[in-house]
């Protein structure tokens, strides 16, 4: 057995194990879900129930019957919107722990698409120092690891679900491998364009050839940058900067790159550390894969990398958030 697959198994028996642990002091019981208030650690999240619609049925053909409790959380202090459309719940969710120590924190598995649960509002609690189940549905690691869920009554609306993996990998290739700073004006506007069209396609519902149509277009324009300098317009990038503040490599000062911007929930797509506005890591822990939290909808650069600042003196990594 691979180490990845046998911690995997130890993470979820672990919270099987939890599921029939003694009760922690405030704990409110519902069948098969647990909301912890006690333990102050003095951070607050949200957490939003929901029961599936109709009975749904996993990749290797379990069925998970309607009823069925569910869960997605957002770490803010604002509460979130009542609807957060592509952003999952998640048939086991586990969370808790000190912050800053080295312990499993935050981890779940089955994705589900909101338009199959109906939810309730979201309530805020209090970070549990505890490791605590929030739900425990399924120990199946090819369910735990997969969004690919739909109604065993073929009646029920489906909602499609698409393998994003190669155009994850291009996405990343692309945005790692560009110097954005030296852009053209078209290449720019093209850059903008695709970042929200990725990010529709990351999200819960988009269609598998609406992923692939836009997994082409990407490795295209990236073999044509490598290739002759732009990425989609006839025009060299060479020598043209953006401003001056990205010329110092070295630079350990924020400068604000986009001014006329809303804040609002993003998700991450990908586990993200959290940096001060120097570029030094906060901690050794990772915000999850999956994490809902709040940008102020500026992007910020810092030694020459992009980061959206989540909190006072906090930034995560621009490329690994995912909107909505």
């Amino acid at each position: 057995m691979s180490e990845k697959k046998k911690n995997k198994r130890i993470i979820f028996a672990t919270i099987a194990a939890l599921s029939l642990a003694a009760p922690m002091t405030a704990v409110f019981n519902f069948d098969n879900v647990q909301t912890v208030s006690a333990n102050h650690q003095g951070t607050k999240i949200w957490l939003q129930y929901g029961t599936l619609k109709h009975a749904l049925k996993g990749p290797p053909g379990h069925v998970y019957p309607a009823s069925t409790m569910v869960v997605r959380k957002a770490s803010d202090d604002t509460k979130p919107l009542i609807s957060l459309r592509g952003y999952p719940f998640y048939l086991t969710m586990q969370i808790g722990g000190i912050p800053d120590n080295e312990l499993l924190q935050d981890i779940g598995g089955g994705e589900i698409a909101e338009a199959y649960v109906n939810y309730e509002d979201w309530l805020e609690i209090v970070y549990p120092s505890d490791t605590t189940a929030l739900v425990q549905n399924t120990n199946d690691y090819t369910d735990l690891k997969s969004g690919d869920f739909h109604p065993v009554d073929n009646s029920n609306p489906d909602v499609p679900y698409a393998n994003t993996d190669k155009l994850n990998a291009a996405y990343n290739e692309y945005t790692f491998n560009v110097n954005f700073a030296k852009l053209n004006k078209a290449d720019k506007a093209w850059s903008e364009d695709i970042y929200k069209r990725f990010t529709s396609a990351e999200a819960m519902g988009a269609t598998q050839s609406t992923v692939d149509a836009l997994t082409d277009e990407i490795n295209s324009a990236y073999a044509n940058y490598k290739k002759t300098g732009p990425l989609v317009s006839g025009t060299s990038n060479s020598g043209n900067s953006s401003n001056s503040s990205n010329s110092n490599s070295d630079s350990t000062t924020v400068t604000a790159a986009k001014r006329k911007s809303k804040s609002r929930f993003v998700k991450l797509r990908k586990a993200s550390y959290q940096y001060t506005h120097k570029g030094k890591r906060v901690s050794k822990k990772k915000l999850k894969k999956g994490a809902i939290v709040k940008i102020n909808g500026k992007t910020y650069r810092i030694k020459k990398k992009t980061f959206y600042r989540i909190g006072k003196n906090r930034y995560i990594r621009k490329v690994n958030v995912a909107k909505n």
